[in-house]
């Protein structure tokens, strides 16, 4: 099966069924004929765009993050709504934000991060769950922390 083919088949997976871990995807994979190893299923995810998002039983199961196709019973949520908590100033580290998220959803926060405020962000680090920001200036920290609160609520 050729790589095209293979992203198309994971992208009708996570559409069409409640997938909640690589191994779940895998799984599904080798029932249509696919051994793959978890470290390429990680980088065709990412490739494809694929986080986590919030399903109707209130579990997180694997999405498109730019689809609306997968079928969820609540009201859809904004990617950018999935990050979970933003850090308060705390004095000699004023120009630091940690933001939790919804495991799986790092990557794209980071590059929505970079879209909207690349000129006022000195480093960005990133793993499954967190972020941490590194803003130029004090007051480029406190307008960004502000403007991700107004995410977190919805209203970006």
């Amino acid at each position: 099966m050729k790589k095209n083919e293979r992203l198309d088949l994971i992208k009708n997976l996570v559409l069409n069924h409640d997938i909640e871990t690589q191994h779940d995807l895998l799984q599904r994979l080798k029932e249509h004929g696919l051994v793959l190893t978890q470290a390429t299923i990680s980088r065709d995810m990412n490739e494809i765009g694929i986080v986590k998002i919030p399903s109707g039983s209130g579990r997180y199961v694997y999405g498109l993050s730019q689809d609306s196709g997968k079928k969820v019973v609540q009201k859809p949520t904004s990617i950018k709504s999935t990050i979970l908590e933003i850090s308060e100033k705390t004095e000699g580290l004023e120009r630091f934000l940690y933001l939790t998220v919804v495991p799986g959803n790092s990557k794209l926060i980071k590059r929505y991060l970079l879209t909207d405020f690349s000129e006022q962000i000195f480093s960005l680090v990133v793993d499954d769950d967190s972020l941490l920001l590194i803003a130029k200036t004090q007051e480029a920290a406190d307008f960004i922390r502000h403007e991700v609160r107004l995410w977190m609520q919805g209203k970006d």
